[in-house]
């Protein structure tokens, strides 16, 4: 069986947007669990502050595996920031990437 949900939340003033899905399903004794959230946030800058090259994205990774519960997990991280113009204005959006993928043993089935 497989479980899907999936958001996209919007604010009023169009500032800030959310995507976010989930998926939940059972494979050969498997459970996976995957989560991707998607975050922008926009703010209008003056011109003086917008600088010439926009900086690197941070990306943090995170893999953790336990053997004894038969568990994975694995987490990634991107982080960052942008300028842009449109309609002759300056926006300083804002992101944040994450997905993450979780593994462990499907429970075992009741028996009736």
């Amino acid at each position: 069986m497989r479980d899907m949900v999936f958001k996209n939340l919007t604010s009023m003033d169009k500032r800030k947007k959310v995507l976010w899905a989930s998926e939940t399903f059972s494979e050969d004794g498997i459970l996976t669990k995957i989560h991707k959230y998607l975050i922008y946030i926009i703010k209008e800058v003056k011109e003086k502050e917008v600088p010439e090259t926009n900086e690197k994205p941070e990306i943090h990774v995170l893999k953790y595996r336990d053997t004894r519960e038969k568990t994975e997990k694995f987490h990634i991280r991107l982080k960052g920031g942008l300028y842009c113009e449109a309609n002759g204005k300056n926006f300083f959006v804002s992101f944040c990437h994450t997905l993450k993928i979780d593994l462990s043993k499907a429970p075992e089935q009741a028996h009736y």
